[in-house]
């Protein structure tokens, strides 16, 4: 134990013996930086391949980046916003087609049928949009709400819709109060309708 101690107080001595030549017979080029100019300082600073920014622009390029990221993710959203309608007019579009067809097909029958097959799309219409006020109260779960939403036929799957508000970020960010919904509302409009 004792030699430890002693090879460790050598290796002390002799790192500060060390030290003090070095300092002794340097020659003190280098200087302290605050004793050198300023203009040499960022001339040395530039030297070395760095760019020098006053306090001033400094503020103005952060708020730039922020403005520029704020519009990249606004811009993501429209497009997803843009993608969802593109795909609520396809299906508009395919179900105005398919009522074509059932009118088309309804027109070869008799009357009686006629008048059946042309009540029958306009109930399945007022079937087919439903309307529900969704309260959220605090601490409620994304499931739960969720699962509201597939009890009273707004979305087809719960797990489904809890997984896009996991995965998108909307589930820390739902708001409390009472909602209104429909069912031909896409994911995203639902999502964007509860943080608001």
């Amino acid at each position: 134990m004792k030699q430890t101690i002693r090879a460790f107080a050598v290796g002390l001595c002799t790192a500060a013996i060390i030290m003090l030549v070095v300092s002794y017979f340097s020659d003190g080029s280098s200087q302290n930086l605050s004793d050198m100019p300023i203009e040499e300082v960022l001339k040395h600073v530039k030297e070395q391949g760095y760019h020098v920014l006053s306090e001033e622009d400094y503020i103005s390029l952060s708020m730039n980046h922020k403005v520029e990221k704020e519009e990249t993710e606004n811009s993501s959203e429209s497009e997803e916003a843009n993608e969802n309608e593109n795909e609520n007019e396809n299906e508009k579009e395919e179900a105005g087609e398919k009522e074509k067809s059932d009118e088309s097909a309804s027109d070869s029958d008799e009357s009686s049928s006629e008048e059946s097959s042309n009540n029958e799309p306009e109930e399945e219409q007022e079937e087919a949009v439903k309307s529900y006020t969704l309260t959220i109260e605090s601490g409620m779960p994304s499931s739960t709400i969720s699962n509201q939403l597939e009890e009273n036929g707004i979305i087809d799957n719960a797990r489904d819709f809890s997984n896009y508000l996991e995965d998108k970020g909307y589930a820390k960010r739902v708001q409390l109060g009472e909602f209104t919904l429909t069912s031909d509302m896409s994911h995203y409009e639902i999502a964007e309708a509860l943080t608001r």
